[in-house]
């Protein structure tokens, strides 16, 4: 029968389990907030060319996931489906961050785009195998919300570390005020390439393969036909689009903001991303309580409006005011748990729903999906973000009339309300419950036992 609370993971298997998203969360980080402006600013590539070329990078990495799912999905051996995938992508992926994110001075175009494209691959072929080993983890509802909890609240503790780490090493010790792009990058990929090892090491050994139905491989063309009977996944996976891509114009401006809008210098980023996570992870336990309460889908959503909501009040910052915008970084953070550990425990859920109306446990190749909408929007935010403020004025590397600085303010701002607005409003009734999941689980333990379960 699927797991339920008795034989969920342990406590410290679960903490195995999530130890990697602590140095993962710092490398994603950066390659959301800092390297974009560091090839823009540093490396002399136009702020239009930079969105292009990750929007291309992560348009193409999008498409990689759900190929990587499906060859995770179809991997059988002594060690499980997705553990081997982690053991071999983790020393690839170091090696492209070393490359991607410490350049050499004077990179062409044609140097970030080979390094952005492979560096997402690398990441793909960690991270798809790494969600879809979550979901497999437990099918109860409660412990989905706990392990994905576990999980998360890891990556927001990694992105409270990443922003220590430079503020200590570069602010109090190397007594730089203002630290470049560059100095913060390389901080973050060192610490990376010490601690993703470790971690992983730790996951693969102490955190149990999960269970999966075991109906056999498919190829990528027959796994995705089969996804044709799950009705629900294409409303939940549309309504994420929106709301990531809303957020994801701000976070790809963001650093125009503080250094334009709010005036502040570069090492503000580090106190606005530390408050913002450290706040979430306090505000964790409560999230993932309300969410059992109500559902993961109407968190979700709550999120999103209190998220998008107080963009707008970071242009009534008296410029230099670093208080006052540190105070709306905390407002920010208390949502934060809630965007981040949703969806994919709303879309471990909607595997159980596929199974049901006929399609196989493909894990992977939903969470694929999943990043690939993710990645999708994250790329769509840098697109549009730095194209459209690019295209109305605004000049990364040089100086700015009060009008292109308003110009940004409205794209980074207020734009994203909008975007988000209709995901919010297809997500607020999602079908899938917490009760209509908790059918959908007796009906499949009614049907065939899962298979595949091993230490």
């Amino acid at each position: 029968m699927a797991t339920t609370t008795s034989d969920a993971p342990s406590r410290s298997a679960l903490l195995s389990y999530g130890a990697p998203m602590v140095p993962l969360a710092m490398l994603i980080m950066q390659i959301i907030v800092y390297i974009p402006p560091l090839y823009a600013i540093e490396a002399g590539v136009s702020i239009a060319t930079v969105g292009g070329i990750f929007f291309l990078a992560r348009s193409v990495d999008a498409f990689v996931d759900i190929w990587v799912g499906n060859l995770s999905d179809s991997t059988r051996s002594r060690w499980g489906r997705r553990k081997p995938w982690m053991a071999a992508g983790v020393p690839l992926l170091i090696v492209m961050a070393w490359v991607l994110c410490a350049p050499p001075a004077g990179v062409s175009t044609t140097y970030l785009i080979v390094s952005a494209v492979v560096f997402y691959v690398c990441l793909t072929v960690v991270q798809i195998p790494y969600l879809s080993w979550g979901a497999e983890l437990s099918k109860e509802y409660e412990q989905r919300t706990r392990i994905n909890g576990m999980r998360e609240g890891a990556g927001m503790l990694g992105t409270v570390l990443a922003t220590v780490l430079p503020l200590v090493v570069l602010v109090l010790i190397a007594g730089k005020t203002n630290p470049s792009m560059r100095e913060i990058a390389l901080v973050f990929v060192i610490t990376v390439t010490v601690l993703l090892p470790i971690t992983v090491f730790m996951a693969l050994r102490n955190t149990p393969q999960g269970e999966f139905v075991d109906t056999g491989k498919q190829s990528l063309l027959q796994a995705l036909r089969g996804l044709r009977k799950n009705k629900l996944l294409a409303r939940l996976l549309i309504g994420v689009l929106l709301i990531w891509l809303g957020g994801s114009v701000f976070n790809a401006l963001v650093i125009f903001i503080v250094q334009h809008t709010l005036q502040l210098q570069n090492n503000a980023m580090l106190f606005f991303v530390f408050t913002q996570y450290a706040v979430g992870l306090l505000c964790m336990p409560f999230v993932l309580k309300l969410a059992n309460r109500i559902g993961r889908h109407r968190v979700l959503v709550l999120g999103a409006v209190a998220f998008m909501l107080p963009l707008p009040l970071f242009m009534l910052v008296p410029p230099g005011a670093l208080p006052y915008a540190i105070a709306l970084y905390a407002l920010l953070g208390t949502t934060t748990s809630a965007i981040w550990v949703m969806p994919p425990a709303l879309v471990a859920d909607a595997i159980d729903y596929g199974r049901l109306q006929g399609a196989t446990d493909d894990g992977a190749l939903y969470m694929g999906l999943y990043h690939f909408v993710q990645k999708l929007a994250m790329a769509g935010g840098v697109g549009i973000g730095m194209g459209l403020a690019g295209a109305l004025g605004f000049n990364a590397a040089g100086a700015n009339t009060p009008e292109s600085v308003h110009a940004l303010n409205m794209v980074a701002l207020v734009l994203p309300v909008f975007i988000a607005l209709p995901g919010m409003m297809m997500l607020f009734n999602y079908p899938l419950t917490r009760e209509r999941h908790d059918e959908v689980r007796r009906q499949l333990a009614d049907r065939v036992a899962p298979v595949g379960r091993q230490p």
